[in-house]
């Protein structure tokens, strides 16, 4: 016979009666009174777990229950408690309860929304917080009184439940409740039309594997006892405080949409264009402050704060004294270098996670070929792994310093050669977050291209269940850190404009007098040693407070031109960056002629560039075109100038360029025109498939006053 003191929660059926502390004018959905009921003991292995049952009854008659079969007291801290917890199930009113358990491990799910500290009633008076029925107790930020207590024969164990099996650790699905009425793929700049997902849609993404879907009032009825996760809907349409408790709501919202990105396209760029001076006095240091000042208000009053306002600004529900930032949204980040600032901001819970937006095209034979131009590093550019190795290690690293979650999202440019594996790829390393965007012209990916990217990431997730997600999110060896404010780029990536902005182009200096090229140059140079060792590595802004004690190697890109590494307690400076060894093999070279003709209006500048294969071919492409096709454009131009905060992408600017192949040599024509006077830099690059480069440079001088 068991003793008292064997019992993890209290004696079996003991049954603890509450009332509201004030019950006078109190809205309709509060809370007036509830039990708490101990119920049996059950051992799973090795360790003794009791049930648990809350009952509550709100002011307008309405009830819910919620289980837990427990080893302890419900804790406020949310980790605690999720590891001290059996099961974990939920009855509005009189429906079937609903039970929630992880398909792959059979533990409980629970609601993740960040209210966890107020779903359980706890001790009013710190001093008795392991008082399993304290007199006074606080709960949904209300105050209640204890009435009575007494034994039953009440059962505190569930009845018949319907097991819904979710996968809180792969969340896959769109950010839209619409699809394409016409899915044909647009390369063109023109947008989908969209209508609502229908029923049979949503049992179609669901028999694809897909699991986080966003609904309104109509579709929400499909999809919220099923196996899968929903958001999108307001809290309160789903009852309150009920829909606390429901493990598969994620929320009005679940992202944070690009901090980093709204910060150069909401701050920065109007200040550009309002004030010339600023152009020149922007550094990486102000657009890192200004991003700062952005993201604390887009946290702390921004979509974290959505679901709280939108239950405060109802009329039937009363929070009292409950607050809490929503803690289940990730930040969806294209300036990714920005990951470990979001998830470390703060200390908090929020966001949980930092999710990869590609930005316009990005793919292997794209990216790679322009990053090896750009910064003179010679990444391999067969091999989609180093592509994803520079993007995922700016996620897993972020998610390793802040013990948060990661994960990556396909758009309609990403190249469709690469979506599948780069999937694939990042579930292995221990992403959790695999999304679409599925609207707006280019961004978009159709609807039946989700639902096929879906299937085989499901099928390779069912085939793999079992991740152990602490040791993947610290597999790095090495780290290379570098300068906060410095970035890819965004849709610059590639070309390396700091922030996506020509003020910000690569041949400016910083305020070590030095390029900003050479900095980024030494980052890639490191990167590419560690991708030609086969050693895995994450890639951080260098900010203070960094858990560096991990990693086998700490490198650290300075300011000043300098490479400093840090290895079993020995630190090293170099000059620069330490250049790997890399395959033998001729380059391709290349020459440029330019002519500038005499006009009287604006002058149009004619520059051929000459491309001499060597060991390879040469390829250069910036994705398809308006008819779909991907064409080598050859050469990467780009002028800099008359001022240092003068930038121009001349491949973007033409409507054709002309491309004239003869055997191992291309001769590649452009044409632009120059509206003011001052000294030009033309800089014309090229890369073969093996990453080996070739620069070119030419000045071109327009007196002020031309013939």
């Amino acid at each position: 016979m068991q003793t008292r003191q064997s019992y993890p929660l209290g004696q079996m059926g003991e049954v603890a009666t509450y009332h509201h502390a004030n019950p006078n004018g109190l809205r309709s959905t509060v809370v007036q009174t509830f039990t708490l009921t101990i119920g049996s003991v059950t051992e799973k292995s090795g360790t003794m777990y009791q049930w648990m049952c809350l009952r509550a009854t709100k002011i307008n008659g309405e009830t819910f229950a919620v289980w837990l079969l427990t080893k302890s007291l419900p804790s406020e801290d949310f980790t605690v408690a999720r590891g001290a917890t059996s099961r974990y199930i939920l009855q509005i009113r009189d429906d079937t309860p609903l039970e929630f358990h992880d398909r792959f491990t059979g533990k409980p799910v629970l609601p993740g929304l960040g209210a966890w500290q107020y779903l359980f009633p706890k001790p009013a008076d710190e001093t008795a917080q392991n008082a399993i029925f304290p007199q006074i107790a606080k709960y949904l930020g209300h105050t209640y009184r204890l009435t009575d207590i007494t034994d039953s024969d009440e059962s505190a164990e569930p009845p018949d439940t319907h097991l819904l099996s979710l996968r809180p650790d792969v969340l896959i699905g769109p950010p839209s409740n619409t699809r394409q009425k016409d899915e044909t793929r647009r390369y063109d700049t023109s947008d989908y039309e969209l209508i609502p997902l229908t029923e049979a849609d949503h049992d179609e993404m669901i028999t694809a594997g897909i699991n986080c879907v966003r609904v309104d009032i109509e579709q929400v009825e499909w999809v919220k006892n099923q196996n899968v996760f929903y958001w999108g809907i307001d809290a309160a349409a789903l009852g309150y405080p009920e829909c606390l408790y429901r493990s598969n709501y994620l929320g009005p919202a679940i992202f944070m949409d690009e901090p980093a990105v709204c910060t150069r396209d909401h701050v920065l760029r109007p200040k550009l264009k309002a004030d010339s001076a600023f152009r020149k006095t922007l550094t990486p240091q102000l657009a890192f402050e200004a991003f700062r000042d952005y993201f604390h208000t887009a946290k702390y009053d921004g979509a974290p704060t959505r679901l709280c306002k939108g239950l405060e600004s109802h009329p039937d529900i009363d929070l009292r004294d409950m607050r809490f930032l929503q803690q289940n949204l990730y930040t969806w980040e294209t300036m990714i270098s920005s990951a470990v600032y979001q998830l470390s901001e703060g200390g908090t819970e929020t966001p949980a996670a930092i999710v990869f937006e590609p930005p316009g095209r990005v793919g292997t034979m794209r990216t790679l070929p322009e990053m090896n131009m750009t910064y003179g590093c010679q990444i391999p550019i067969d091999n989609p792994k180093n592509l994803a190795s520079i993007l995922y290690g700016f996620l897993r690293g972020a998610a390793r310093q802040t013990n948060k979650g990661w994960g990556m999202s396909i758009y309609g440019q990403v190249h469709r050669a690469d979506a599948f594996w780069l999937q694939t790829h990042a579930y292995d390393l221990g992403a959790r977050h695999f999304h679409y965007w599925d609207n707006y012209q280019l961004a978009c990916v159709p609807y039946n291209e989700i639902l096929a990217l879906s299937r085989n990431l499901s099928a390779h997730v069912e085939s793999h269940p079992h991740r152990n997600l602490d040791k993947l999110r610290a597999a790095a060896e090495i780290v290379i850190l570098f300068p906060p404010g410095y970035n890819l780029g965004h849709v610059e990536m590639g070309r390396g404009n700091l922030w996506g902005l020509g003020e910000l182009n690569l041949e400016r200096h910083n305020r070590e007098g030095v390029k900003y090229r050479t900095v980024m140059q030494n980052f890639f140079t490191e990167i590419e040693r560690a991708i030609r060792l086969g050693v895995a590595f994450d890639l951080l802004w260098d900010l203070p407070e960094l858990k560096l004690s991990g990693y086998r190697e700490v490198i650290r890109i300075r300011e000043d031109g300098k490479v400093e590494v840090t290895e079993n307690d020995e630190t090293v400076l170099y000059e620069g960056a330490r250049t790997p060894t890399r395959p033998t093999g001729i380059p391709p070279t290349l020459t440029v002629d330019v002519s500038v003709p005499h006009s009287k209006t604006l002058l149009e500048v004619r520059a051929c560039g000459t491309v001499t294969e060597g060991s390879a071919s040469v390829y250069y492409t910036r994705g398809a075109d308006k008819s779909g096709i991907y064409n080598n454009e050859v050469v990467l131009w780009e002028l800099f100038g008359p001022e240092e905060e003068d930038y121009r992408f001349l491949n973007r600017e033409q409507p054709e360029i002309h491309i004239n192949r003869t055997g191992s040599v291309t001769e590649v024509e452009i044409c632009f025109r120059l509206k003011r006077s001052g000294d030009y830099r033309l800089r014309a690059a090229t890369v073969d498939i093996a990453g080996r480069t070739a620069v070119e440079w030419k000045t071109i001088t327009i007196p002020s006053k031309c013939p």
